[in-house]
């Protein structure tokens, strides 16, 4: 009679010991599971759904690196904008300089030479601006600088003496240099600066579209602004033409009023055309603010579909942490309450 009552009396310890084994298993399991918010890996609902677990996965991936590089093409246009206005801003300066000096007797005491020198250099700086390694005004060969050193020490490009210089003719598009009559100074300021320049070369500096982008699996986007577009070739060109315009200021006094004239309505123009590049990368800025916001909702949509297969109800499973708890604290009294049994006690 003992044997079989301390028999069962093991073997009931023993189920009781498995039985906390097994409940504080699935409890730490349980507070896991509450403190990531996912189910545990291996889990019978996340195995049968693993592959479309990784496919979505994937495409998450795909996402993000496409988000990456708008972003990268977000901060380039960001930086032509902020580049674009201050030419802008430099260039009605020149126009001011300009208006001030027309007049010979003025401008004989107020060296305006020097001060379109220093507009000039501004310009051909900010021409030269990068992002990293890269001169975001480059064109297609964005690993060269599309400025040919300090612009204001380049040669005369309009000798003195007699009037006006040709009509500004611009190097209009691809292939275009050097073949064809053209007047302006763009040999001058572009990189290397020599009409023999392979004109191949030249083309990289005049292409806006060069910088492409692929912001989606069908979706090829293009934006830049190149150093060689005629906006800038004419603001250059303007501001060289008032600069060797100013050595006429007292020898010819009347040459000097026409070209001051002649460079003054060039600059109008100028301003005009770079307000339009402006506007055009303004065009390409809202375009990729809407790819990224596409990007962003395709990016909310994949997080959701992978959280009904990965996260588990913060609810349901404070409730199973609940109900193991009770369970193991039962389990734990009937450990007691046997641990207390005597062969008296079995007896009574």
């Amino acid at each position: 009679m003992v044997a079989v009552v301390g028999n069962t009396q093991f073997a009931t310890q023993l189920d009781i010991t498995r039985s906390i084994r097994l409940l504080n298993l699935q409890l730490t399991k349980q507070n896991q599971q509450l403190g990531s918010g996912r189910y545990a890996d291996g889990l019978v609902g996340v195995s049968q759904r693993a592959l479309e677990l990784g496919q979505l996965k994937s495409e998450l991936g795909t996402v993000d690196n496409y988000k990456t590089a708008v972003q990268t093409a977000q901060n380039r246009v960001e930086l032509y904008a902020l580049t674009i206005e201050e030419i802008i801003d430099i260039a009605t300066e020149a126009q001011d300089t300009m208006i001030k000096n027309r007049d010979p007797f003025f401008a004989s005491t107020a060296a305006p030479q020097i001060q379109m020198n220093s507009l000039i250099d501004r310009v051909g700086g900010l021409l030269t601006t990068r992002d990293a390694d890269r001169y975001i005004f480059g064109g297609s060969n964005y690993t060269t600088s599309p400025i040919n050193g300090t612009v204001s020490n380049l040669p005369v490009v309009y000798p003195p003496g007699g009037g006006a210089p040709a009509a500004f003719a611009p190097i209009a598009g691809l292939g275009s240099y050097p073949s064809g009559g053209y007047a302006n100074a763009t040999e001058n300021y572009l990189n290397p600066g020599t009409p023999a320049f392979a004109a191949a070369v030249y083309d990289e500096f005049l292409d806006p579209t060069s910088v492409r982008l692929y912001s989606d699996d069908n979706e090829q986007l293009t934006y830049g602004v190149a150093a060689g577009e005629t906006g800038f070739q004419r603001l250059m060109d303007a501001m060289i033409r008032f600069r060797d315009a100013t050595a006429d200021i007292t020898t010819a006094p009347q040459s000097y009023q026409a070209k001051v004239d002649d460079a003054r309505a060039q600059l109008t123009t100028a301003i005009s055309e770079l307000k339009s590049i402006a506007s055009r990368n303004g065009y390409k800025q809202q375009q990729l603010k809407e790819v990224m916001e596409r990007h962003n909702r395709s990016q909310d949509v994949l997080k959701v579909r992978i959280g009904a297969i990965e996260n588990v109800d913060i609810g349901e499973v404070s409730v199973n942490i609940k109900n193991l708890q009770t369970s193991l604290e039962a389990s734990y009294v009937i450990t007691r309450d046997t641990l207390q049994l005597s062969l008296v006690n079995y007896l009574r």
